[in-house]
């Protein structure tokens, strides 16, 4: 009996032991996981294995509430809503004589109609007006309101006296821009980005990026290395890879977009002249221009005022809310002189960089013009003068075609204005092109990220001079994008956010000069950017 029991006993502790370790070995996995997933959160990064339940949307509240009406073209069956230009009509409604004084406002009747002739009974097109007389070097730009029902009234005011032509075109027809809304619905971001994976033994890989989740296996979020920005990676199709791996990005242009058929029907109904009216100007040769200069004005208000905030004249840009100082390179070194100049943004910021580095005589010692996007700095020839520029890319999403620019090469406005410590810095920030392929609440993510660091950053550093760089009119016919639309609900969404300090940041409206141009180029030319540096300059010298 005694034997018995003590066999019984030490069944009974082999047994105990035997569940014992494989509880502390299951314990010990758990606490390394745990430990794990802990870490990576902390370095940026963390992996959302298999079944992990993380749902992030695609489309927010606001995504909905701008696009709702765009969401029902979703094909090419347009039926009688497509607009039909040779037989919609432009009137003057306010002249009939089409004769103008300098500074008189000019009221346009845009009605547009389909391939039956019938009136459109709704709006959502994009129109756009604008002035120009070739011979003098002059352009300017007007605005268009939509009834809702096909009609528009197009608005432009005489900025000069001569024999101008008013043009009116359409920008992007609503069917465009519902290809738009529907696909990046489904898809997340128009372009495709690729991850790029490098592991400890040298293998590399590719995973798809964006801005929601899409699946729930292998997913990285590197929303914290975004600074709190949605972003994540598929990992690698292939064994041996994991987040950290992660190093940079590239564009992917293997993956189809739209329909040869879709792509022919963007091209076939975007910027067309609808009609082009001449007028007649009497009066003064060119309006009166304001009298205060541009550095003292309230910022405010370059952020109140629509279309036109200047017009051409012999090719030379004039600013209708400031006085703009002269050009000039020694007042603006005196200007510049012992101030960091910190430019945040994609591809056309850093033309600016360039441009400003020509103006200012200042030398490139960091950093390449082409091929990668990792940050480039200038410094002035004369170390006396002591003048940094210094352009970055924006954060993700960031499409780039080439992969050697590291992710620790795009940073938000929120990062660069943490390190800067210089006493009265000048900061310009943009968002546009490629945040354009992502839908609008990735923009108004981006830039609440931005404004909550400017609020900080003004406290810390009064003396700075914070601009916002807003987007230019450019045209690209096979590409999905209806800018138009986007720049309109970009300046919503910026004008709403930054409505409380808008008298602590200035607004660089370059759409008007832009539109004013004809600029149909998504890089604006050197003559086109120098009289932007100007007024750029003009606001702080």
């Amino acid at each position: 009996m005694f034997e018995m029991q003590t066999q019984k006993n030490n069944m009974t502790f082999s047994t105990t032991f035997k569940l014992n370790k494989k509880l502390v070995f299951w314990s010990l996995i758990f606490a390394v996981s745990i430990l794990y997933l802990t870490t990576t959160k902390l370095f940026g990064w963390q992996i959302l294995s298999p079944g992990y339940k993380k749902d992030v949307e695609t489309f927010t509240a606001t995504d909905f509430k701008y696009y709702e009406k765009y969401f029902k073209y979703k094909g090419l069956d347009v039926g009688k809503t497509l607009v039909y230009l040779p037989k919609s009509t432009v009137e003057i409604i306010n002249n009939k004589s089409a004769t103008f004084t300098t500074g008189d406002i000019i009221t346009l009747r845009i009605i547009l109609h389909n391939k039956n002739g019938d009136v459109l009974n709704e709006g959502g097109d994009f129109l756009k007006v604008w002035m120009s007389e070739k011979g003098k070097g002059a352009g300017s730009a007007g605005y268009v309101v939509d009834h809702g029902n096909g009609t528009y009234i197009g608005v432009i005011r005489a900025l000069w006296s001569g024999s101008p032509n008013i043009k009116i075109s359409l920008s992007f027809a609503k069917e465009s821009i519902g290809l738009y809304v529907n696909y990046i619905y489904r898809n997340g971001m128009l372009r495709t980005v690729q991850g790029i994976f490098k592991n400890a033994r040298g293998e590399t890989g590719q995973g798809l990026c964006g801005i929601h989740t899409r699946t729930k296996h292998g997913i990285c979020d590197f929303t914290s290395l975004n600074y709190g920005m949605r972003w994540f990676c598929l990992l690698p199709n292939a064994p041996g890879f994991d987040c950290s791996d992660w190093y940079s990005i590239t564009g992917d242009m293997t993956v189809p977009t739209f329909t040869q058929s879709q792509i022919q029907f963007l091209s076939s109904t975007r910027y067309k002249i609808i009609k082009e009216i001449k007028v007649d100007v009497l009066g003064d040769k060119t309006i009166g221009h304001p009298e205060h200069s541009c550095s003292l004005i309230n910022p405010s208000v370059t952020w109140n005022i629509s279309s036109p905030v200047g017009y051409l004249y012999n090719k030379t840009w004039h600013n209708l809310l400031c006085q703009k100082v002269e050009p000039s390179f020694n007042r603006y070194l005196a200007c510049l002189r012992n101030r960091e100049i910190y430019m945040v943004g994609d591809s056309t910021v850093r033309d600016w960089l360039i441009s400003m580095a020509d103006i200012l005589n200042v030398t490139r010692t960091t950093g390449t013009l082409k091929g990668h996007h990792q940050p480039i700095k200038n410094f002035s020839k004369n170390k006396r003068d002591n003048i940094t520029i210094t352009w970055t890319a924006h954060e993700f999403p960031f499409f780039t075609y080439t992969p050697n620019g590291t992710i620790h090469h795009f940073k938000p406005a929120s990062y660069h204005l943490n390190v800067i410590r210089t006493k009265n810095p000048i900061v310009v920030l943009h968002w546009y092109i490629h945040i354009g392929y992502a839908p609008l609440s990735v923009y108004e993510e981006h830039v609440m990220n931005a404004k909550d660091a400017i609020v900080k950053f003004l406290d810390r550093a009064p003396g700075a001079k914070i601009f916002i760089k807003g987007p230019h009119y450019f045209e690209q016919y096979g590409e999905g994008v209806p800018y138009d639309f986007v720049r309109y609900l970009h300046d919503k969404m910026i004008f709403k956010i930054f409505d409380n300090i808008k008298h602590k940041v200035v607004y660089l409206n370059e759409w008007d000069i832009t539109v004013s141009s004809e600029n149909k180029d998504l890089h604006p030319p050197y003559d086109l950017r120098k009289p932007m540096i100007h007024e750029l300059l003009s606001y702080i010298c």
